[in-house]
């Protein structure tokens, strides 16, 4: 029979080191502000072509 493996040290937690965003349009609200006009028009002029 093998013997069993060691057991290995997890790494401890570093924080990031680059600075984090202060302020600014997260990419949710980005993309909300482009997708809502194209859904908006895209259901008008459906209902409007037959």
């Amino acid at each position: 029979m093998p013997p069993s493996p060691a057991p290995v040290a997890l790494p401890h937690y570093r924080p990031a080191t680059r600075p984090q965003p202060k302020g600014g349009t997260s990419v949710l609200t980005t993309t909300l502000v482009i997708i809502a006009p194209a859904v908006l028009a895209t259901a008008i002029l459906r209902s409007r072509s037959r």
